[in-house]
């Protein structure tokens, strides 16, 4: 009876054994479940103030959905660079720790932060040293610290260039085009050319145009100088009263669009220089086969 009694309860607690380890849900985490860095929504951000040291301060800000830069050039923004500084505010991190007396900033190269962004004029964001066993970022918001992958440092650290756009053109439809040996005109809505291009059509106006409108620079640089040479290219664009002046540069085996408004080097290869400056040529109509 005894041996019985003892085999029953042995049964029964492995049928709760059994039970517990079947409730058990499958995604239920064995590690701490990674949290966002802020409850600011990117959307909601409509100015960001990005500080480094040694270098000038960058200040964009977005106007009707748009992204510009206020200082130190008031030109439209980078958007690739704008959205990864707007992803830090949802970066996921795995615990936080309180930035207390005995917890010296120092000791985390938060006493001279390598870069700080502040959203809204609000929240404030800085990056210190890397933590020498995962090479994380050390980050404090107010009074806490936070470890991050160091990807988001890295887009912090560009040249103020590197914020601009690298579309030559500001926004805008085209609707005239002057270059050093053609003109085209857009009148009644048809592309007209000086002089004349008989050899090519209306769909190779059309793309020199479309070149201009997607043209993208390698990269950026101030032009220093103070006086600016004559212009070689202008383009004009609808309700814009003056034409977008540009001169041709080469440099170093470079060349480049000096854009005069913005006093800006639009960096180009040789593909783009000849996009932008040539109709693309024709296409040779197909032959007839012979019968032999």
């Amino acid at each position: 009876m005894r041996a019985r009694l003892l085999l029953n309860l042995a049964l029964l607690v492995t049928v709760i054994i059994l039970v517990l380890l079947v409730s058990r849900t499958p995604d239920e985490p064995d590690t701490p479940t990674p949290r966002p860095l802020t409850d600011l929504a990117p959307d909601n951000v409509n100015q960001i103030r990005l500080q480094r040291r040694d270098q000038e301060p960058v200040t964009l800000y977005k106007e009707q959905g748009i992204w510009y830069m206020q200082q130190p050039y008031h030109l439209a923004a980078n958007d690739y660079r704008v959205q990864a500084l707007l992803r830090l505010l949802q970066a996921e991190y795995d615990s936080a720790h309180h930035l207390e007396e005995d917890r010296d900033p120092a000791r985390y190269g938060l006493d001279q932060p390598g870069a700080s962004l502040t959203y809204n004029d609000s929240l404030v964001i800085e990056f210190g040293d890397t933590e020498p066993l995962s090479r994380q970022r050390y980050v404090r918001i107010d009074d806490r610290l936070y470890l991050l992958a160091d990807t988001h440092y890295y887009h912090t650290i560009s040249p103020a260039t590197g914020y601009l756009s690298h579309a030559p053109l500001p926004a805008g439809k085209i609707v005239a085009l002057a270059l050093p040996d053609l003109r085209l005109s857009l009148e009644a809505g048809q592309w007209q050319a000086q002089p004349p291009q008989p050899s090519h059509s209306a769909d190779a106006l059309t793309e020199l145009i479309a070149n201009w409108r997607t043209a993208q620079a390698l990269r950026l640089e101030p032009y220093t100088q103070d006086r600016l040479p004559s212009a070689d290219i202008e383009v004009q664009l609808e309700d814009r009263e003056n034409p977008v002046r540009f001169t041709l540069q080469e440099k170093d085996g470079q060349h480049s669009l000096l854009r005069h408004d913005a006093r800006m080097r639009y960096i180009i290869n040789d593909e783009s220089r000849q996009q932008l400056l040539q109709l693309p040529e024709p296409i040779p109509e197909p032959q007839p086969k012979t019968r032999n």
